[in-house]
């Protein structure tokens, strides 16, 4: 090999080095930040008698956050708004004999728009076996809004559901 081609070969890979295409650089890891996720549900259990109302029912509003600290990481706190869901009120209705309407409002008190919401009633006898449930659910329930729910029980006679028990979630 001739004396300037290796020269040039030489110069040739110097500059390739120096550039850093051929070095190993550590690449910095982005680490997804973990989320915490709650689905609220309060649960009642309201015992069935004449002209009922129902009581407020809250379910806790938490926004947990996360921060990562680390120096190949660079991420700020994160907040989930969980939506407050509850119920206003409630009563029922037997417009005939063996039939059992549960109606009620339903309220979003959250900061954000609920995609799908649900009142679920499960009905139970004397001794407080579950015989049966129901739902009703809803879609886009925005913040501060309301919502008109009607459930009506499922079997056949509703003579013999003693109590119920009332939850409002968002599915």
């Amino acid at each position: 090999m001739k004396p300037i081609t290796l020269f040039v070969l030489l110069t040739f890979m110097i500059v390739i080095f120096l550039s850093g295409c051929i070095m190993d650089t550590p690449q910095k890891k982005v680490m997804p930040s973990p989320v915490p996720t709650t689905t609220p549900s309060t649960p009642v259990t309201i015992p069935l008698s004449p002209g009922v109302t129902g009581t407020p029912v809250q379910t806790p509003i938490m926004t947990p956050g996360v921060i990562i600290t680390n120096e190949e990481v660079i991420a700020s706190e994160t907040e989930v708004d969980t939506p407050n869901l509850r119920i206003l009120n409630y009563h029922e209705e037997r417009p005939e004999v063996g039939t059992l309407i549960i109606t009620g409002i339903a309220k979003n008190d959250g900061k954000s728009r609920v995609p799908h919401a649900e009142v679920q009633i499960k009905f139970f006898d004397a001794n407080k076996n579950l015989i049966t449930s129901s739902k009703d659910t809803t879609d886009n329930f925005d913040p501060a809004g309301t919502w008109g729910f009607a459930i009506t029980y499922p079997g056949p006679d509703s003579r013999k559901v003693k109590s119920y028990q009332v939850v409002i979630t968002q599915i």
